[in-house]
């Protein structure tokens, strides 16, 4: 069995590598030592991540398609919205469906891209915490993908007809209802609670009141993915690869992506010119440890680049000249 994941655990002095071991028996052993020899929980533990899943969906069983393993590499992000995990809120109520803070915010993120070009090719968003059943209190959760790849762009939010046809034409983009183009605010978006203020006053004059505030970058992307808002701008630099690849992939599958906002800001209003989509293969020039990994520039996600475009002139109306170069 492959190593999947690796992290380093202190505990009375000890340094211990933890890892997937060959067998379920070496990994109990392993986390035997970690969990100061809880046997039943190190037992528990090594027998999920130890077993086979099977995984079928009809999108993906009706097309056939083949990706040379030795161009792609990987970002995980094995929780987002750490806090939100920690903290364990399962009573927080959602605005218009977007929830604030709480375990809905959490997320597993797994994003794969091509290391030669940088492009997400393939995205899994795990929701583990979505509804509760408040008999047993325990906890559905939800997954969603997406896979774009020379032509074919399919996800999991489309039905297996529209699958079928994704070699010939990008998959529609689902329309927000509440986005109509007669509102004085056509535009909704999410955003974080420690976004800058002259963004946040921009984003008043575009979206109005349909400006949502949510923990988790995963989540964050996940609401523009499910439709639930049109935009996710975020204009400082503290989130990171594996928190938008996941994500960047399943947006490119539906028509979408995700976008460096400084660039953007910068370029527009020159029509004509590509995207300055977010890559994964190339770290930031003079930046050391995790931060050569960082979005420098902020981003924005969003599900149509007609409607992204749209979307800038305006904020861009709003936004005082020195605040463009943000």
């Amino acid at each position: 069995m492959s190593l999947l994941m690796i992290w380093s655990v202190f505990t009375l002095g000890e340094k211990i590598i933890m890892r997937l071991c060959p067998t379920e028996e070496e990994t109990v052993d392993l986390l035997n030592k970690v969990l100061s020899g809880n046997k039943l929980a190190s037992e528990a533990l090594a027998k999920v991540v130890h077993q086979d899943v099977i995984f079928t969906d009809p999108a993906l069983d009706s097309i056939e398609i083949s990706i040379p393993q030795d161009i792609l590499a990987i970002w995980v992000d094995p929780i987002d919205s750490t806090y939100q995990y920690i903290k364990g809120s399962a009573d927080i109520k959602s605005n218009q469906g977007i929830f604030p803070s709480g375990l809905q915010c959490v997320t597993i993120l797994i994003g794969v891209y091509d290391i030669q070009t940088g492009v997400p090719l393939m995205g899994v968003i795990n929701q583990p915490f979505v509804s509760q059943d408040l008999g047993t209190l325990r906890w559905k959760g939800q997954c969603y993908w997406g896979l774009s790849y020379m032509g074919t762009n399919i996800h999991s939010l489309q039905s297996p007809l529209s699958a079928r046809n994704s070699r010939e034409a990008r998959s529609p983009v689902t329309a927000n209802p509440s986005s109509g183009a007669e509102s004085p605010h056509p535009f909704s978006a999410v955003i974080s609670t420690s976004e800058k203020e002259p963004i946040k006053a921009a984003l008043t004059r575009v979206c109005g009141e349909r400006i949502f505030r949510a923990a988790g970058a995963g989540y964050k992307s996940l609401c523009v993915v499910l439709g639930l808002v049109d935009i996710y701008i975020f204009s400082e630099d503290t989130t990171f690869k594996w928190d938008s690849c996941a994500a960047h992939a399943i947006l490119r599958a539906m028509g979408g992506g995700m976008v460096d906002l400084k660039e953007c800001l910068e370029r527009h209003p020159q029509a004509g010119l590509d995207l300055p989509q977010l890559v994964y293969h190339v770290g930031n020039e003079g930046a050391a440890g995790v931060d050569q990994w960082a979005n420098k520039g902020g981003l924005i996600a969003y599900r149509s680049r007609k409607q992204l475009e749209a979307f800038l002139s305006l904020l861009i109306q709003h936004l005082a000249p020195k605040d463009t170069h943000t």
